[in-house]
């Protein structure tokens, strides 16, 4: 299975809501930034996960997005099927629907992909938001001013 840039930006975006910490609104800008994400990209996808119900937006001063649920409940299966859709490495091994084979009787391959199927969902279903959080460190902290370069020597400390 091939994660699209769409659904990491995402992954990246619901994170970044759950290291803001309880009840936080981030502006889109914050997210951006915290996340590496274009903004105009950014606007897009959480568009897509407001209308999944996964996050609010909220207007004002003090607005921005924040999560709609506790991280707990969102996994990682729910983030990556909204923007991947089935997750079959192959048609023919799709839960709902699968395509017809044309080597159906005499194919081996089938099982396998199945396989594959199930353990990539069970994989994506038992990993939370906020136990990705917590692998992080915890809430995000703004990062401090980087330390100034002490390799930097006036020129009265240049020996000639």
């Amino acid at each position: 299975m091939w994660i699209t840039m769409k659904t990491d930006y995402a992954t990246r975006a619901i994170l970044a809501l759950t290291l803001a910490g309880p009840g936080e609104s981030l502006r889109l800008a914050d997210i951006a930034e915290r996340t590496s994400v274009p903004p105009s990209f950014l606007e897009q996808i959480l568009g897509q996960l407001r209308g999944a119900g996964v996050v609010r937006s909220e207007r004002g001063p003090a607005g921005g997005y924040r999560l709609n649920h506790p991280p707990e409940e969102i996994t990682l299966d729910r983030i990556v099927r909204i923007f991947q859709g089935q997750l079959a490495p192959i048609a023919c091994a799709t839960r709902s629907s699968p395509e017809p084979c044309p080597m159906e009787i005499e194919c081996s391959l089938r099982d396998i992909w199945q396989e594959v199927r199930d353990v990539t969902i069970a994989t994506l279903e038992k990993v939370d938001f906020a136990s990705l959080a917590e692998r992080a460190g915890g809430r995000w902290v703004e990062p401090l001013e980087p330390p100034s370069n002490s390799s930097d020597k006036s020129s009265e400390d240049v020996e000639e």
